[in-house]
């Protein structure tokens, strides 16, 4: 009887196995040396990396230290600056050009000395803030505005003062302002065509003044100045020499009166020696001192 073999027996199951040659398991080897050196070599340099990166921070504060130490750190520091700058100034970044604008000639010129910009510097060493006050600090100057236009060229808008007024005090003449700030001293002999002031504080109540005489010509036509009375006060000082006392207060209203009078009754061609407008809506008139005399009278009312 013949024997049958059944399926799926064990030794049918079973597959055999050939073992691996050496020629087959060589590069495997190779490939795992290969790669085991390379991660040695990376972290042997990820190493060094980092204990250079701690000597280089080290040596880096020893120097620093020693040089504030010796008191040389802003030499070096000014040193590495002025050789960024000189850097981007060859690179093209170098001023070139300062536009004036809002003045002319040799003021737009004395203006640019003022600002200490020179040619060639590096535009990025020019702060504008500093050179604003530098302009601001000229009299003539009401304010300024700078500005950096790259690559090579500074912008500087200014506000000028204008002559406002003359101001006499303690024997010299002087050019103002609006604001009372002297932009300069002024010829005695040729003065400019402005109205005068005089006396301590006159220059800062000018605008008071004469504001209020330019409202009424044929009063400001006879007035050669106007004279600070206790920095309260005026003054008017006419051309036939009298004064005009105003009071305190609103000095357009009492002007207005004078005027008033004046175009009724012509009070400022009397020769008097003044004209006192302190009172309540009154002008008294004291008349010159041998005028009066003569007449047997001291004062008149108008």
């Amino acid at each position: 009887m013949s024997k049958v073999r059944r399926a799926g027996s064990r030794n049918a199951g079973r597959r055999k196995t050939k073992p691996q040659s050496a020629a087959v398991s060589a590069p495997r080897r190779l490939r795992n040396w290969a790669e085991a050196q390379i991660r040695g070599v990376r972290y042997r340099m990820a190493n060094a990396a980092r204990f250079g990166g701690l000597a280089v921070a080290g040596l880096s504060a020893v120097t620093l230290g020693g040089l504030a130490l010796f008191g040389q750190l802003d030499d070096v520091t000014a040193w590495a600056g002025d050789r960024v700058e000189g850097q981007l100034a060859d690179a093209g970044f170098a001023v070139r050009a300062v536009d004036v604008t809002g003045a002319r000639g040799e003021m737009a010129h004395e203006i640019v000395l003022a600002s200490q910009i020179t040619d060639g510097q590096s535009i990025f060493s020019v702060d504008p803030e500093i050179i604003r006050s530098r302009v601001e600090a000229m009299p003539i100057i009401r304010r300024a505005r700078v500005a950096r236009l790259l690559p090579n060229r500074i912008a500087i808008v200014v506000e000028t003062r204008e002559a406002f007024a003359l101001w006499q005090v303690e024997g010299g003449l002087h050019v103002i302002d609006r604001d009372g700030i002297v932009l300069a001293d002024a010829d005695v002999m040729n003065p400019p065509d402005l109205p005068l002031v005089v006396a301590e504080g006159a220059n800062q109540a000018a605008p008071e003044i004469v504001d209020a005489l330019s409202h009424y010509p044929d009063v400001a036509g006879r007035v050669v100045g106007a004279v600070r009375v206790g920095e309260r006060r005026w003054n008017l000082r006419l051309d036939s020499g009298a004064d005009v006392k105003l009071p305190e207060g609103d000095v357009v209203a009492s002007i207005a009166i004078l005027a008033r009078l004046q175009a009724e009754r012509g009070v400022l061609r009397l020769a008097a020696e003044s004209f006192d407008l302190r009172g309540e809506g009154d002008l008294i008139v004291r008349a010159l001192p041998d005028r009066a005399a003569a007449a047997g009278m001291r004062e008149r009312e108008a």
